[in-house]
């Protein structure tokens, strides 16, 4: 096989979801030349994981706030025409991306096919599942970023002049706005961070993605006045967010790109999931994460997340003990 192409128009979860089966191709191709056509995110999180040769980027992912650029996405996969692919891969699976796949030259095309059926394949599992009809073996279960000593030192400079301790242990935080049903309101990080704070001396980051602008600013003064000077990480780039994940000891918020990206770089994390709906599917799957399922007849609590908090915290440094046996 020479020339491959993926095509994705999904969520920047779906995609690193399905980001092991393409790290499992470029594996198996060695010497192919691998394209990606995707949101921008995507793009770059491609670049970080060294699995694509040639990027598109298609503009903003979907997401509750943000549609993917049909004109652009257009104008990208025409940019391909002249090409002949041995095989064109869809990630999504959507209409539009079906539709454009089918106006380029290609021996053969897949498409990921999520299903109905309840409970549905893992999107994991399902991407897997896709690539191996091209002979690629099985993938690994969770997507797994190398991040480069250069980009480490890089990002870490950054962290330094946002007042980044590495001297510290540190518990990330992902409040969120409450749009969507699986997302944990953000006024209960508050109540969290007080406890964790004072559980562990832990040095807390705060992540603002663009789907929570302006979320930290308002809440400054309230972590003030619990005398809580969290690092702040305002729409940061996904280098940036990776490395600094990279040195937590764990995670907390709602299954959203950041706890998805912790898992990539090892970090566990603990993920308020929607209990009413089928959301299973596309949850993280670090070995030491723990998911929790909240209903709103059982909302999640402060005293359940913090309980799990503590979960995850001995887990992994049972497992540090262990390797630093070793």
């Amino acid at each position: 096989m020479q020339h491959l192409l993926f095509t994705h128009t999904g969520t920047n979860v779906e995609f690193l979801l399905a980001l092991p089966a393409m790290q499992a191709a470029r594996r198996h191709f060695d010497g192919t030349q691998i394209w990606l056509a995707a949101p921008d995110r995507a793009c770059e999180l491609a670049h970080l994981a060294d699995c694509a040769d040639t990027t598109l980027a298609l503009g903003p992912a979907l997401s509750t706030i943000a549609q993917p650029s049909v004109f652009k996405g257009l104008r990208a996969i025409a940019a391909l025409r002249e090409q002949t692919f041995d095989a064109v891969v869809s990630l999504t699976g959507t209409f539009l991306e079906n539709a454009s796949a089918m106006l380029l030259r290609a021996r053969r095309r897949l498409v990921l096919q999520a299903g109905n059926a309840r409970p549905r394949r893992h999107f994991t599992d399902a991407a897997a599942e896709l690539v191996a009809r091209l002979g690629v073996p099985k993938t690994a279960p969770v997507p797994h970023l190398r991040l480069p000593p250069a980009v480490r030192a890089t990002e870490q400079q950054k962290l330094a002049r946002l007042g980044w301790r590495d001297d510290r242990l540190t518990i990330a935080l992902h409040p969120t706005v409450g749009f969507a049903p699986q997302v944990w309101p953000s006024e209960q990080f508050l109540p969290l961070a007080v406890r964790l704070a004072a559980e562990y001396d832990a040095q807390l980051l705060v992540i603002e993605t663009e789907e929570e602008t302006g979320l930290t600013e308002r809440q400054r003064a309230a972590w003030k006045q619990h005398r809580l000077a969290p690092l702040f990480l305002c729409r940061p780039s996904l280098a940036l967010l990776a490395v600094a994940l990279a040195q937590a000891s764990v995670i907390v918020g709602s299954n959203r790109l950041p706890v998805h990206l912790a898992a990539a770089v090892q970090t566990p994390g603990v993920v308020i999931m929607d209990g009413t709906s089928d959301s299973g599917w596309l949850a993280p799957r670090h070995r030491h994460s723990r998911l929790l399922y909240a209903q709103p007849s059982r909302p999640a609590t402060v005293d359940d997340v913090f309980g799990l908090v503590c979960q995850v915290m001995a887990a992994s440094r049972t497992a540090a003990l262990f390797t630093s046996d070793d």
